[in-house]
């Protein structure tokens, strides 16, 4: 077991969440709702929750904190294999791209969808199950979160209209453009997640593009 992960450049290792919201919940009529009072729900039960949650799909970059997300609900959940297959693919509109070396896939995702295992090995990326109250993450999903509700927040107070899912999807790239281009909170660095994910280090290998 692994107890301390060391990353020493970009796309070494990468962080898959794949985590319904304890607050964003879908209404009838497809508004968003967010809810002060967190709800209690958890990957494995989520499609039988009284609810239409929201559920974050992330994958984060160990060493930058750079990462890519998108937005499913409860109702139109994804392998994370197609996810993950978006995400690494070089995009023409986002920097956020290439095969990591290693991938830690929580428990929880692996169980659910036992087919990310195969499919990582076609991929030649390690899958590393995070130790023992590993989550150290976890601040993404958080994170991500505040941004995808203050986007809810100014399109009701905008637009006049209530904010669906839909509106939610036009704004996602630039949404995970702003997030990317803030510094990060670290000791000592004064760098944006970008940034740091682009510098050159020294033993970096190539970028392994998907496809």
């Amino acid at each position: 077991m692994i107890n301390r992960y060391r990353s020493p450049y970009p796309n070494y290792i990468h962080q898959l969440f794949v985590t319904p919201s304890k607050h964003l919940y879908v209404l009838k009529d497809r508004r968003l709702k967010w809810q002060d009072k967190a709800m209690e729900v958890q990957l494995d039960k989520v499609e039988e929750a009284d609810n239409e949650h929201v559920v974050h799909y992330i994958v984060a970059d160990h060493t930058s904190a750079a990462f890519y997300a998108e937005l499913r609900t409860s109702k139109t959940l994804i392998s994370p294999v197609e996810f993950l297959a978006r995400a690494w693919v070089k995009k023409p509109d986002f920097f956020f791209h290439g095969l990591p070396e290693q991938l830690i896939v929580p428990t929880a995702i692996s169980n659910k969808y036992p087919e990310i295992n195969d499919w990582l090995k076609q991929q030649h990326v390690g899958l590393v199950p995070p130790p023992s109250g590993f989550y150290a993450g976890v601040h993404q999903v958080r994170n991500w979160e505040k941004d995808v509700a203050n986007t809810v927040s100014f399109h009701d107070y905008l637009e006049k209209t209530p904010c669906t899912l839909d509106h939610l999807r036009t704004g996602i790239a630039r949404m995970l453009q702003m997030a990317n281009d803030r510094e990060i909170n670290r000791p000592g660095i004064r760098m944006t997640r970008k940034q740091l994910w682009e510098m050159p280090v020294e033993g970096r290998p190539p970028i392994r593009v998907m496809g």
